[in-house]
């Protein structure tokens, strides 16, 4: 029985924005290292080791840096630029679209169709205009769109977003999982693994050996549309009865690498016994769909 196709509905807000933030930060990691230790910092690295959560860990760093992306449009509002904006150009309402009143995480819910008060309707229900709010009006706002649920709900669909697009892109994947490597080889060097989480390591810093679900081997199969990403070698069993198709680590689990969806490739049988068990390979050679222009 074939099961029910499954869609992402794109909205694209800022989707772009998010992911080259999330690229720069793996690629730059040194200037980053205090938003970094609030991700994996404090043994919180652990809670990545199960394996194959739907979730994955990707999933759970991206949404940690959009967070991030909108505490600081929060904490950068220039509130005072926006309310002298809105009193300047009163009379040409064309320059005041949007309304400088519509912060930010408004025009972000609103492209995604999330039900809010608008930050002037929130304020006028509770009898301040936007020309007298201040800035701990803006952070309680954003704390009632925490507690009411509709940042958890953007948050959902920025990160199902950003994940989509670089999920097709191994090189910002292998820099991810080589980034969670070093913290549970560190974290083995410093003491051992956490008791709470022995069950799923094989030894301090290395994780056990699972089976790898078939849903995680059907999302890397046709992301690597059916070849193996080293070589180009067809995997599929139209063009070669004997391809054997074989899903690696790329972040070798003897190198501290996670049982995490975006951290497996497909690879033929020759290409996977000449990767190194410790080495952590991949390719940015994905097949051309699109004619090249002459």
């Amino acid at each position: 029985m074939t099961g029910k196709r499954r869609f992402i509905e794109l909205t694209y807000y800022e989707t772009y924005y998010f992911a080259n933030i999330v690229k720069n930060v793996l690629e730059d990691q040194f200037s980053y290292l205090r938003q970094l230790d609030e991700f994996y910092g404090d043994e919180r690295y652990l809670s990545y080791s199960s394996a194959f959560p739907r979730f994955s860990a990707f999933h759970s760093f991206i949404r940690s840096i959009v967070s991030d992306v909108f505490s600081d449009d929060m904490n950068n509002m220039q509130l005072d630029i926006r309310q002298d904006n809105a009193e300047r150009f009163k009379s040409i309402p064309s320059a005041l679209d949007p309304h400088p009143s519509k912060l930010p995480v408004n025009l972000a819910l609103d492209s995604f169709k999330i039900a809010h008060d608008p930050f002037d309707a929130w304020l006028s229900s509770r009898g301040i205009s936007f020309l007298d709010a201040r800035d701990d009006d803006v952070a309680e706002y954003y704390e009632d769109l925490h507690r009411e649920g509709q940042m958890d709900q953007l948050l959902e669909r920025a990160t199902a977003e950003v994940f989509f697009v670089l999920f097709q892109n191994r090189s910002v994947l292998l820099n991810f999982n080589e980034m969670m490597a070093r913290q549970f080889e560190h974290g083995a060097l410093d003491g051992g693994t956490d008791s709470a989480f022995g069950d799923d390591f094989a030894r301090p810093g290395v994780l056990r050996r699972v089976s790898i679900p078939a849903w995680v081997r059907r999302a890397v199969y046709f992301r690597d549309r059916g070849m193996c990403v080293i070589c180009a070698a067809d995997l599929s069993g139209v063009l070669a009865i004997g391809s054997e198709e074989n899903y690696d680590h790329i972040v070798p689990l003897a190198s501290g690498g996670l049982n995490d969806v975006t951290n497996i490739q497909l690879l033929c049988k020759s290409c996977n016994s000449k990767k190194r068990a410790r080495s952590a390979v991949t390719s940015n050679r994905y097949e051309a769909w699109y004619p090249q222009l002459d």
